[in-house]
């Protein structure tokens, strides 16, 4: 009876665990603005457009992240990959990734987006008159 009890409450004890065990972080330095976890549990959320070139991609066997079985993109429109414990998923501008043991999701390239503001300068005039 205690046995029983007690493997019930392990799984429940990991569960607990695990987010002392993950770093998680925000940011768009260099990169797209996203939301990265790193640890037990790996994931991210992107925003942005994907920095591919090719119209359609297959990868078996092999993908851009460590763990990756395969992966499929179509152009900038779709990303899908699988590892042995997760995926990850790029759909438009937003790609989400969740995994963990030997599957590590990253971050696909982005493009780089430049700023378009334009300084303006104001000059001050004077004239003199006779």
């Amino acid at each position: 009876m205690k046995t029983l009890a007690l493997a019930r409450l392990l799984p429940l004890l990991l569960v607990g665990l695990a987010p002392g065990c993950t770093i998680v972080s925000v940011g768009s330095e260099n990169d797209p603005p996203r939301v990265q976890s790193n640890g037990l549990v790996d994931g991210h959320v992107a925003f942005g457009l994907r920095e591919e070139d090719d119209i359609i991609e297959l990868d078996l066997f092999d993908g851009r992240s460590p763990g990756a079985v395969g992966e499929i993109t179509l152009w900038k429109l779709f990303r899908a990959e699988v590892g042995l414990a997760g995926a990850s998923v790029g759909v438009g501008p937003v790609d989400v990734g969740l995994g963990a043991v030997f599957y590590d999701p990253c971050v696909p390239r982005m493009q780089k987006t430049e700023s378009h503001h334009e300084h303006v300068e104001h000059v001050h005039v004077e004239h003199e008159s006779d």
